[in-house]
């Protein structure tokens, strides 16, 4: 018995002195505002299923964004580019740096000169050129738009979140050149949770980031303003509506998202389902090969929301690995 212990403590005192002689990161710990969300879509026609987990750290000038995806080629295309490992934004000194962990090299461009990931503003509205361009026998304009929130008054632990769950129902009919009707329904399931102080702080951080990042690029979007819709929903309602309702229809009909800001909370877990039905000249087309399964079925939640004290070594590329030109 004596020799057991005195062995565990051997080997206890051997893992010690090994983790002593350990490289500690030398630069400083600063406030960082760390997220990390997880996307699930089972895909439509041209978008593939996917799965992907994004962690995103965050200061008032710089960000760092790190994400696993699992997906196919066409996916890939529709984020603006091939996935990395890890892309870093430095608006101090308004580079890009997009890091390859497998190969350990790293990539540089300009802020102004890199490829964009998904952006925060929904689409906007294109010229009159573009209407023309996209003519058709068949086109579908908006009509009325009608929300519903509704607290369903059940709760639940998601990810450490004490959340509140609410019924969501966006509808928004469409008419063609014959009054026939189509009728868009937008179902979410959300769950939202009390903002908290830390979660108030890392928010803080993430908006003067945003402020910053815009002013540069000269985007005018509204940083302040919560985005419930998931900019990767927006972007497939927008494609599949696309040959069959003009860009300045389509605009209008995601701008009806603004109108989600009123759910009360932080949204932290929402699934999203999307129908079409109706008799209007596209429908045949457009629902082709679905039946009656929607059309988007799309799983967001956050697994964690806080400001912690992150190395200044995060926001830069390891020394070890080498420039690719």
């Amino acid at each position: 018995m004596l020799r057991s212990t005195a062995s565990r403590v051997a080997i206890a005192l051997a893992l010690s002195s090994c983790s002593s002689l350990a490289p500690k990161d030398p630069t400083p710990l600063n406030p960082t505002a760390t997220v990390e969300t997880h996307l699930l879509s089972e895909g439509i026609k041209d978008f593939p299923a996917f799965e992907s987990t994004t962690r995103t750290y965050t200061r008032a000038n710089m960000q760092r964004s790190e994400s696993t995806v699992t997906g196919v080629g066409t996916f890939a295309r529709f984020l603006g580019g091939a996935s990395a490992d890890a892309r870093i934004e430095r608006l101090d000194r308004k580079l890009v740096w997009t890091l390859d962990a497998k190969a350990k090299r790293y990539s540089e461009c300009p802020l102004k000169g890199c490829p964009a990931p998904i952006p925060r503003k929904l689409p906007d509205k294109k010229s009159a050129e573009d209407d023309k361009s996209r003519d058709a026998q068949c086109r579908l304009r908006i009509g009325n738009t009608t929300f519903s929130v509704e607290p369903t008054g059940q709760t639940r632990s998601i990810n450490g979140f004490d959340s509140e769950q609410h019924d969501i129902k966006w509808l928004v009919t469409f008419t063609d050149n014959a009054s026939h009707k189509a009728t868009s329904t937008v179902s979410i399931d959300l769950w939202t949770t009390p903002l908290t102080r830390a979660m108030k702080d890392a928010m803080a951080l993430e908006k003067a980031y945003a402020r910053a990042h815009d002013k540069i690029l000269g985007i005018a979007t509204e940083t302040d303003r919560m985005v419930v819709l998931p900019a990767e929903v927006g972007k497939m309602i927008s494609s599949r509506l696309s040959a069959h309702v003009s860009p300045s229809d389509r605009a209008a009909f995601l701008a009806g998202a603004k109108k989600l800001d009123k759910v009360k909370g932080w949204p932290i877990q929402m699934n999203v389902t999307w129908h079409l039905t109706g008799d209007a000249c596209s429908m045949d087309e457009m629902m082709k090969d679905i039946g009656d399964k929607p059309l988007i079925r799309f799983m967001s939640e956050v697994r964690l929301y806080k400001l912690e004290a992150q190395h200044d070594s995060l926001f830069a590329p390891p020394k070890d690995y080498k420039r690719m030109k």
